[in-house]
């Protein structure tokens, strides 16, 4: 039987083999359930919720079934927690964009939340959106403009392009796979003419027939993506903005419509 645990820091890197100078394939947040699989002295290789595999240290985990409390997503890009109510010089850590957290209470203008090892902690209550609608997806997706590129990243401190678009849809209610291959892949997305694309629907950019890269459109020729930064480009020659970059490679176009509700 699989052993169970929940990362108990707030962003944790998630490594190939098990050591720390080996390649940081992707990150695990808060509170994320994750089985065990092998253990290597104080690594242990993990199977996350979105089933991608690889290798974590011990102090990142929390030995522990997950809660079953209610939960609450963090839609801010970056929210402090407090070991007193509204005390800055309590505070614990930042908790980054799309982690979730189990909460209680609400205490004055502060929610109250569980820590991984039982303690409980103060935040700011987190505005929760709209699930699966096109207009949260753009809405998430510009609030994290700025954020630096990050290989493997998958928090708001660090983005790559496919854990950006990840960590929207996920924040949006949707689950998609963590690596570009995988994700154009997705069941449930259909592909279209790229004049035919709706804000939300995910653009894939492939070199040779390999997917390497992934956006968001937001109409108008539009896309916002993590390349140096989560930024807004244009995939249309001669409009401001446009990506000489982008534009030499072949643009795949898949559709959200069977995935969104609005």
């Amino acid at each position: 039987m699989k052993r169970q645990a929940v990362i108990s820091s707030t962003v944790a890197p998630v490594y190939v083999e098990p050591v720390f100078s080996s390649e940081m394939v992707t990150q695990a947040l808060i509170w994320e359930n994750v089985q065990v699989l092998e253990i290597d002295g104080n690594w242990y290789q993990i199977r996350m919720e979105d089933m991608y595999d690889g290798w974590i240290h011990s102090f990142y985990l929390h030995h522990r079934d997950p809660a079953v409390d209610q939960y609450t997503f963090i839609t801010k890009r970056a929210v402090p927690i407090f070991q007193e109510m509204d005390k800055m010089d309590t505070i614990i850590a930042l908790l980054p964009f799309g982690a979730y957290v189990p909460k209680t209470d609400n205490a004055d203008d502060f929610s109250i939340i569980y820590l991984p090892d039982g303690k409980t902690a103060y935040m700011e209550p987190q505005e929760q959106v709209v699930q699966k609608c096109r207009e949260t997806i753009i809405e998430l997706a510009i609030s994290l403009l700025g954020v630096p590129y990050l290989w493997g990243g998958r928090s708001s401190f660090g983005y790559d392009c496919s854990g950006f678009v990840q960590m929207v849809l996920k924040t949006a209610g949707i689950d998609i796979p963590r690596d570009t291959h995988r994700q154009v892949q997705t069941k449930e997305l259909e592909k279209i003419h790229i004049d035919d694309t709706e804000p939300g629907d995910l653009v894939f950019f492939a070199e040779s027939s390999r997917i390497n890269h992934v956006g968001f459109m937001i109409g108008e020729g539009k896309i916002i993506h993590c390349s140096g930064q989560v930024k807004i480009e244009s995939i249309i020659e001669a409009e401001i903005g446009f990506s000489k970059h982008l534009s030499q490679y072949e643009i795949i176009a898949m559709s959200i419509s069977r995935i969104v509700s609005s």
